[in-house]
């Protein structure tokens, strides 16, 4: 039995052609928003759309009672996803401000990298070699205070070992014997 003119059905497949794929989501996302609008309309219905345009680039909506009204609604029924979106606009917000601080950052860096550069290229050949003199030392004092820190952590973490196993012991060449108090 073959099918009506107004049930005919389309085949589903990209579009290859861009200006002509442009075409046919306008007219689809038309269409689209008629049928919400029907629905609000005639039947009462709460109804949300959002649609991104193929290049996502343009973000188009509709929403009866508005777009916001219902997100809450549906946001508020579901709790689990709720929990979710605010988590993951929470890591979004977070992950803006590193992303700003980062950028900030890289400005400073690209700044006295420029000042250095033009500094360096101004040296003569005796003050770049008495600069990296200077710059070695400066290793090597930056390594020993380094090897010292490291030390004193040790000997920080060592004492308080001692400090919650009560006072420290002398050890003697006697044999203790730890089963059994005298």
């Amino acid at each position: 039995m073959g099918r009506s003119v107004g049930q005919r059905e389309d085949k589903i497949e990209r579009i290859q052609n861009l200006e002509h794929r442009n075409i046919v989501f306008s007219k689809c996302k038309q269409k689209l928003f008629k049928k919400a609008t029907k629905l609000s309309t005639l039947y009462g219905a709460n109804t949300a759309i959002v649609v991104f345009s193929p290049q996502g680039n343009n973000v188009y909506s509709f929403g009866s009672p508005s777009v916001d009204t219902i997100f809450n609604r549906f946001l508020n029924q579901n709790p689990e996803v709720k929990a979710q979106y605010l988590l993951h606009e929470a890591s979004r917000h977070e992950v803006e401000n590193q992303l700003k601080a980062e950028k900030k950052r890289g400005k400073l860096l690209n700044a006295a990298y420029k000042k250095s550069e033009d500094y360096f290229n101004r040296l003569s050949w005796d003050e770049l070699r008495q600069l990296k003199g200077k710059l070695e030392a400066l290793k090597r004092d930056a390594e020993e205070r380094h090897k010292e820190l490291q030390k004193e952590a040790a000997a920080a973490a060592s004492s308080s070992m001692s400090d919650a196993n009560g006072p420290p012991v002398e050890e003697t060449d006697d044999e203790i014997d730890i089963y059994h108090s005298p």
